[in-house]
């Protein structure tokens, strides 16, 4: 999937998310603080996925890392530093990064899915199992349908692979053109 429909997935997701919080009334300074705290963070995610969109990835990270400072568990901040790590070619960050956004949420389905890319190679089950959770988490996803059913053509598993890139395609005509992935 393009680096800005993730940004605008994440955009979403953020912006549901603060609509969704809610607010236990009882006035507590902590849970102020906690809460300005989380409005300043989802700010600079917001910051961050325009500089993303605008590719000045090295503001983007800064602001991402700033991100952590004030809210250390911010599965966006993790999945775009994960994005970024990945596009620099720096798999093992790139892992991380996603392992600390689903150790926040566990279907988060776009670090489902990078993870998954970033393991074909050297851990092609695993990669399976992550674009089916990916899947699970969002049924949509046409790109994961498309790769998981290639993974699944290599694993032999002809007739599943099958449905999977006839859905990838009937979500995404433009999936259609895709070439399979190479695994060593």
């Amino acid at each position: 999937m393009p680096r800005p429909a993730f940004a605008a997935l994440a955009l979403l997701t953020l912006i549901l998310v603060a609509g969704c919080s809610g607010d236990d009334g009882e006035g507590k300074p902590a849970a102020a603080e906690s809460s300005a705290s989380l409005s300043a963070a989802d700010s600079l995610v917001q910051t961050g996925l325009e500089q993303l969109d605008a590719g000045d990835d090295a503001e983007a990270r800064t602001t991402f890392e700033n991100v952590l400072e004030l809210d250390p568990d911010n599965v966006y901040a993790h999945y775009n530093l994960g994005l970024l790590a990945q596009g620099a070619g720096r798999q093992d960050d790139a892992v991380k990064q996603y392992d600390a956004a689903l150790a926040t949420d566990a279907d988060f389905a776009p670090a489902l899915y990078n993870k998954g890319i970033l393991l074909e190679a050297t851990e092609l089950d695993a990669a399976v199992g992550l674009y089916r959770r990916a899947l699970k988490a969002d049924p949509d996803m046409a790109a994961a349908h498309m790769r998981l059913g290639f993974a699944l053509l290599h694993l032999g598993e002809t007739a599943e692979a099958e449905e999977h890139l006839s859905t990838g395609i009937e979500l995404d005509p433009s999936m259609a053109d895709v070439e399979p992935p190479s695994y060593g």
